[in-house]
Formats: C-alpha cells, sequence, structure tokens
C-alpha cells in the first residue's frame, strides 16, 4: 500500500493502532517535478526522535549526507543535504523510522530558468504624496476619502500599479508615484503610521495576525521583479513596532509577495514563484519553454526551516490555464495568490490564472476539489462564475469570499467586485451571497481583497485600482476612499489597532514673532493620542487636541526651549518629545 501510495503522489499513511494513528508527509511532495537543486528534505507529523535515519540518493549525485535538525514542538525535522542536488535528476528518499515500516518518497529537480531583474524606478509624482514638518523625511502617499468614516484603522501597502494594455498582456507600464511600505490610516483616512522605504523594496500583504498567542503586524517587503513577483521576507512586529521575526523562505527561494499568512500562531504560510525550464505539451520534442513555478511553503519562524512544500505544476495540469506560451510573458501557468488553512487539514489556494480555488489535503497534496476554473467539481449557480481572483477566504457555513477582478485581460466584465458564495458540498453547488461593487463601474486587472467584518459589513480592496470602500449588511456604500492615481494596494484591511512606538514624538518650533511661534508634533504609529501639551520648561504654554498625523500648535510667548507631551484622552502622558529651540 505505501508503495502504491508514493507512485502516486499521494503522501504517506503510517501503519498503527485507530487510537494512535499518525500520518507522515515528506517535502517535497512525491511526485513533485520541480524542486529546487538546493532543497531539504521535510519530514512532518512525528517526533524526531522516532527518525532514524533518512537515505536520500540522487540518480545523478549518488547518496547524500547531511544532518538532521527538529522542528519547534517535536513537529519533526528536516534532513539538511551538504550539497545540492543537479538540475533534472531524480531524487529517492527513505526515512527509517523506529517501530514502524521506511516511508519512501521521489521527486525531481527542476531545470532553472534565469531570474529576471526588479523594478527600480524613481518616484515622479511627487505632488500626489503628503509632507510635514515634523517629519520632513516622510513622504506617504495622499488619501482622499469620499463618503463616510470607517471605525477603525485601515492597512494598505501603496505599490505601483502596473496597467496592461488591452489587447495585450505582454505591455505593461509602470509610473510610481512615490516610496513604498506598511501604511495605517485612520478612518478619515489621516495617516497614523508608515514605515517608508526605498526603491526597490515594496511591502505587500500588511496585516494584523497572531504570533505566539499575541497580536502582531505583519507584512511582506522586499523588490519586485520585472515580472510581478517577489523576492523578498515576511517581516513579524510587535505593538511597538519593532520587528519580532523575519521569515525567509527554504529550499534555495526567496518569498514572494502575494501571500504572507501565519498559522496555528507559529507557522509562516507563502508563495513562491520561481522560473524553471519545461517541456510543453504539444511543443516539439526536447523544447524547452521557461515558465513561472507557483508553490506554497510552510516555515517554522522559530527554526527557519521548511516543514512543508506544495507545488502547482505535477498537481494542477497545464491544460487547466487561461495562460499560455502567447498571451503571458513569463508563462506565469497558475499564479497562486492566496493562502488559508481550511478545517480537515486542508489549504484553500486561490490560482489566478486558473481562475479557480483549490482544497488541497495536506497530508498527501491531492486536490480534494475545485471551484470555478475549466474543472469545477460544484455546478456555479446564476451570477457565481469569476476570473482572475485573488484573496480566497473559507468561513463558517460553507461560505468562502473573493475578490473577482473580472479584467484579466482579457475583461470579463465591466466592474470588479467582492463576491460570497456558499456551498452545498452534498448537491456540488454554489451560489452567490453577496456581489458588492462601486459605481461607477471599477475594473481592476489585478490584485484586491474581500474582508467580511462583524455585522455582516464587508470591506473591499480594489486592487491595482486606487479604491477601498466599506459595505453595510445591506450592500449599501457607507464608506469610500483612494490612494492616488498610479498607486495601488495588493489587499486594504481593516483592524483593531492599538499601539505606541518606542521612538520619542517628534517637534519642530518656528518663530513667527519675538513673542509668538508654532510648533509642529506628530509621533509615527502612536494611536491613542488625544491631545498635545507644549511646556517651556515645567510652565505650560499651550495645549491642542490632535487634529491628524501632524498637529500645528499656535503658542504665545517669548521662551525658546521647549518639549511636547503626548496626552490621551484620560490625560495620562503617553510619550514626550526631546528639547526643542525655536530659531
Amino acid at each position: 500500500m505505501r508503495a502504491l501510495l508514493a507512485v502516486l503522489g499521494l503522501g504517506l499513511v503510517l501503519a498503527a493502532p485507530a487510537s494512535a494513528r499518525q500520518t507522515v508527509t515528506i517535502s517535497p511532495l512525491p511526485g513533485t517535478p520541480d524542486a529546487n537543486p538546493a532543497t531539504q528534505i521535510s519530514v512532518l507529523g512525528i517526533r524526531p526522535s522516532r527518525i532514524a535515519s533518512v537515505l536520500v540518493t540522487g540518480t545523478r549525485t549518488g547518496r547524500h549526507v547531511g544532518r538532521l535538525r527538529s522542528y519547534s514542538g517535536g513537529r519533526g525535522a528536516s534532513f539538511l543535504p551538504r550539497t545540492p542536488f543537479a538540475e533534472r535528476e531524480r531524487v529517492r528518499v527513505v526515512v527509517a523510522l523506529e517501530g514502524r515500516s521506511a516511508a519512501r518518497s521521489t521527486f525531481t529537480v527542476a531545470r532553472l530558468a534565469p531570474i529576471p531583474p526588479v523594478l527600480n524606478l524613481p518616484a515622479t509624482q511627487p505632488a500626489k504624496l503628503q509632507s510635514f514638518v515634523s517629519e520632513p523625511g516622510l513622504q506617504p502617499p495622499r488619501i482622499t476619502v469620499h463618503r463616510g468614516r470607517s471605525p477603525q484603522p485601515i492597512f494598505l501597502t501603496p505599490l505601483p500599479s502596473p496597467v496592461v494594455h488591452p489587447g495585450s498582456t505582454n505591455t505593461i507600464t509602470i509610473d510610481p508615484v512615490g516610496p513604498g511600505g506598511p501604511m495605517i490610516i485612520d478612518g478619515r483616512g489621516r495617516l497614523v503610521w508608515f514605515r517608508q522605504l526605498t526603491m526597490p523594496e515594496v511591502a505587500s500583504t500588511l496585516a494584523v495576525q497572531r504570533y505566539r498567542g499575541r497580536r502582531v503586524l505583519t507584512w511582506w517587503q522586499g523588490p519586485v521583479t520585472v515580472q510581478a513577483f517577489g523576492l523578498g521576507k515576511g517581516v513579524i512586529a510587535d505593538r511597538s513596532y519593532r520587528t519580532l521575526a523575519e521569515v525567509r523562505a527554504g529550499n534555495g527561494y526567496d518569498m514572494d509577495l502575494h501571500e504572507f499568512r501565519l498559522a496555528g500562531g507559529r507557522d509562516a504560510l507563502f508563495t513562491i514563484y520561481r522560473p524553471v525550464l519545461i517541456h510543453v505539451p504539444g511543443t516539439a520534442a526536447g523544447q524547452l519553454t521557461s515558465m513561472m513555478s507557483s508553490i506554497v511553503q510552510q516555515v517554522d519562524v522559530a527554526t527557519g526551516l521548511v516543514m512543508w512544500e506544495w507545488h502547482a505544476l505535477g498537481h494542477i495540469p497545464l491544460s487547466e490555464s487561461y495562460a499560455t506560451t502567447k498571451n503571458s510573458a513569463s508563462y506565469d501557468a497558475y499564479h497562486i495568490n492566496s493562502i488559508q488553512p481550511m478545517p480537515g487539514g486542508r489549504l484553500l489556494l486561490s490560482a489566478r490564472n486558473t481562475s479557480a480555488l483549490y482544497a488541497v489535503d495536506r497530508a498527501t497534496g491531492r486536490i480534494a476539489w475545485r471551484l470555478g476554473g475549466k474543472r469545477s467539481d460544484f455546478r456555479l449557480g446564476r451570477g457565481a462564475r469569476f476570473w482572475f481572483q485573488h484573496d480566497a477566504e473559507w468561513h463558517r457555513g460553507d461560505r468562502v469570499s473573493l475578490f473577482d477582478d473580472e479584467a484579466g485581460p482579457p475583461q470579463k466584465a465591466p466592474a470588479s467586485r467582492g463576491l460570497v458564495l456558499r456551498l452545498d458540498r452534498r448537491r456540488r453547488t454554489a451560489t452567490v451571497v453577496r456581489s458588492l461593487k462601486r459605481a461607477p463601474d471599477t475594473s481592476a486587472q489585478s490584485e484586491g481583497s474581500t474582508q467580511l467584518l462583524p455585522g455582516g459589513r464587508a470591506f473591499v480592496g480594489f486592487g491595482s485600482t486606487p479604491f477601498f470602500s466599506e459595505f453595510s449588511a445591506s450592500g449599501r456604500l457607507i464608506f469610500d476612499a483612494q490612494l492616488p492615481d498610479g498607486d495601488g494596494s495588493y489587499r486594504v484591511l481593516r483592524f483593531p489597532w492599538s499601539a505606541r512606538p518606542p521612538t520619542r514624538p517628534r517637534a519642530v518650533v518656528q518663530r513667527t514673532d519675538p513673542s509668538h511661534a508654532a510648533v509642529a508634533v506628530s509621533w509615527n504609529g502612536a494611536t491613542d493620542v488625544a491631545r498635545w501639551e507644549v511646556l517651556a520648561g515645567s510652565r505650560r504654554v499651550a495645549r491642542a487636541a490632535r487634529t491628524g498625523f501632524e498637529t500645528t500648535i499656535p503658542i504665545a510667548t517669548a521662551a525658546s526651549a521647549f518639549t511636547v507631551r503626548a496626552l490621551s484622552a484620560g490625560g495620562k502622558v503617553l510619550g514626550t518629545s526631546s528639547p526643542v529651540t525655536a530659531p
């Protein structure tokens, strides 16, 4: 039975009594056709002390020696070969387990294609940026609010929005507005926090998640290639914006920008893109084509070890893709753009270029079911068809939310939308619960997010367009805002958030005449400041309510040295600036 499962690439279930049955998963998963030469061998689902030995043999490189390193929590271990594998060779893995039969697996090493250069375009639109007296080096994009007020902070990552010209997927224009970076604004669109990055680095997927039992801020950060995938890392920060951990991809890869999700409070799930050379069915024998390999990886944050790895190639036939070598410059057949753990040991994956969602069994790598695309296991009801989607999320009640771009190219509908579907797994049908659109029609060629909120509300980020909107339970548009034209945000999300930076408030004094001055003060990232208090020595000379990221306070005094204190709504001192002197 084990041999049959290995041949079918279905993973390895080790025989055990029913009360102690245990599944062991080896990555790269059996049958993987495009593993990296620098891959480690991951053995997940058994205590490291029960791994007697790991025998790894390549058809070209022979037997590999290495060392075994354990994951945190005793959940398994990785065998780290001392030397890399050879491209195109087959690798056989035999894991001897105490008291069990050996587990076996086989995978193939990819032939790698060159990684394209990164984008490093200068910002050219300074009129679309904010500026501050107290933070002269900070240049976040301007936010325009068209309607309403959001009850909670909004999290976004301004990015240059690629514009794909009609009739072509190969002609793209990018005109950066300004620097990228993770950004938080309040419900009125006013800046709360911006960690400004220097090109070519940008940020993506800013969110509030849980890590080791506490709420943290997470984002992806790094350069982006001309083929629109990332070569960066994940960042985990505390409520003072101090970095707790940086997460990097393993097995010789770089982390892509499309997903960075914490799972179980201690692991990271993320996407990886890597060009490889393959033979495309229908082409001449021996002819190789560069294609974009789309990979999901799970890393133990504490150790940096790869625990699990899944490749779209080998699990999703190329025939399911709407991308071809003619209409996709990088032959990006899959474009995995979201990952979410589901009940029952599965992951929900979104593949933009197959216009489908996939429920993947983590123990075996098999696809349990498809939703949408060319081979949907569910019959889509009226209005349920989606195209080029992003940000798929599973919810209780067998509901799935996603952002339905509908604008490839080719454009399939006049407008993009937030979409919520209900799945009937017995009848295998999918019906529309909610369809959320802006007016006038807003069409996103890429990116986007749909977040379901308490009370039936929904928050929709319109991706490569600059808009983000909140809808009531009845579907009414109750908040609408935008970044400047030319900017977008891969996702825009809403979370409760309270933070106090480890830095001091920043203040600058400008003298207007011998007996008057003005103090400009800000505190990048502080959420709980209600008022500012200006002191000359120990004497209070002015007090003012916070009016936004930066507050300007007039003072009538001939004094020349000042400090500024941040006060909470209850009058508690939250922070004090360094002394500043009027010129």
